[in-house]
């Protein structure tokens, strides 16, 4: 959750400016805030994708503005869902003869699962997995359907990389967030100011 606190000059200026045009200040206040909120909805995804090598789609899938700010409350909450990892065909997964390859960290370089696949051989993709990732691992079981049953093998695993709330959290982008909200917030305040004071002047008409 992020704090930030309203500067009280300005609070005025936008008490005076909303005033002179008979609009309510909390209610222009409001909407300032809701502005931000989209805004910060947007930044908390483009942080996320500086981060790790996710697509757009899925690191705001995560966000939400669970609640938007209103004359009665002066405040809105953009959400961030822990979700579980993400499987590996998120992170440019290609399958090889050795194993598999992928990128997840957005400054580093791909990464190697020897022994892992993505399908029955080298390019072709098993259409009931959807390009997800798996490896043999742990202790020999056996097998008790398909053309191995009866035999002893190792359990097939999914190979999983992060989730957008782990990136972000990981990351530690919630401080450098809050500097974004907060000059945004500024911005939106300062913009309405500065536009009810230019339609009390007849400057602009509505």
């Amino acid at each position: 959750m992020l704090a930030i606190e309203i500067d009280q000059n300005q609070l005025q200026k936008l008490a005076t400016a909303s005033a002179s045009v008979g609009k309510k200040m909390k209610k222009e206040l409001a909407a300032a805030i809701n502005q931000v909120s989209k805004k910060t909805k947007l930044e908390m995804g483009r942080g996320i994708r500086a981060t790790v090598n996710l697509k757009k789609e899925e690191s705001e899938k995560p966000l939400s503005i669970r609640a938007s700010a209103t004359e009665q409350n002066l405040s809105a909450v953009v959400s961030l869902k822990k979700t579980p990892r993400l499987g590996l065909r998120h992170f440019g997964a290609k399958q090889d003869k050795r194993g598999v390859s992928y990128k997840i960290s957005k400054t580093g370089g791909r990464k190697r699962l020897n022994g892992a696949f993505m399908g029955p051989k080298p390019g072709v993709i098993k259409v009931s997995w959807k390009g997800n990732v798996f490896m043999r691992e742990g202790a020999a079981v056996k097998m008790t359907k398909g053309r191995h049953r009866g035999r002893m093998r190792q359990p097939i695993v999914q190979k999983r990389g992060v989730s957008a709330w782990g990136a972000y959290v990981k990351n530690s982008l919630a401080a450098p967030q809050a500097k974004v909200v907060e000059a945004e917030l500024r911005y939106q305040i300062d913009r309405r100011i500065n536009l009810n004071l230019l339609k009390a002047s007849g400057l602009v008409k509505t």
